[in-house]
């Protein structure tokens, strides 16, 4: 059976004590997580056993963010060897790697603020309205999502649960408010995969 990052995840949570879950969720509630992530709201972490709590990393934070955060948070309260052993559990799973962070660029020593730099608006935000209008497949794009793990299936099922295309787009929009820049970037490109004459004919206007 091949082993997936949710499997590693679950596998580090299952050696935690009570005490320690408990320590570990509220942790992670008040963690300052990085922009373009929503802390996981405290009510649904509260009573989270241990599969609940791995599904919410992985719905809020993504596969790629999240095992990384689960091992700081590990780390943070005290269970080092655990988060020793959930890096090297991770490093073995086929295709998981871990992020490259940005660089942050030091200040400027002299002479003022340096001039802000334009904000990029991503593809998928700039033209929400002819994405929902347009997109009459959705379930493929889904499909894309979830073979990313930008999706898990109780999301599918939600939105797939809609009646139209138009009303499935409004409900995928809902999840993807939170999302980074790069993740929507991935939405995107799956996009392009999936309905390449829609992509480009937005991309002329």
């Amino acid at each position: 059976m091949v082993r997936t990052v949710r499997d590693c995840l679950v596998r580090a949570l299952d050696e935690l004590t009570k005490a320690s879950h408990k320590k570990f969720r509220n942790k992670l509630n008040d963690w300052k997580t990085e922009p373009g992530f929503n802390r996981i709201p405290r009510g649904q972490l509260e009573d989270a056993d241990r599969e609940d709590v791995t599904d919410l990393i992985l719905k809020y934070y993504m596969d790629s963010y999240g095992p990384e955060l689960a091992v700081d948070v590990l780390d943070d309260i005290n269970e080092k060897q655990l988060a020793s052993e959930l890096r090297k559990d991770l490093e073995s799973v086929e295709g998981f790697t871990w992020r490259t962070k940005p660089k942050v660029e030091p200040p400027p020593t002299s002479g003022g603020s340096p001039p802000p730099k334009p904000q990029v608006v991503p593809f998928v935000d700039k033209h929400r309205e002819a994405l929902i209008s347009r997109c009459v497949q959705v379930a493929p794009i889904l499909d894309g999502l979830m073979s990313k793990s930008l999706i898990i299936d109780e999301d599918y099922d939600v939105i797939m649960a809609e009646k139209t295309s138009q009303d499935r787009m409004r409900k995928l929009y809902m999840f993807i408010r939170s999302w980074s820049a790069s993740h929507k970037q991935t939405l995107y490109e799956i996009l392009k995969e999936k309905n390449r004459p829609l992509i480009q004919d937005l991309e002329k206007s």
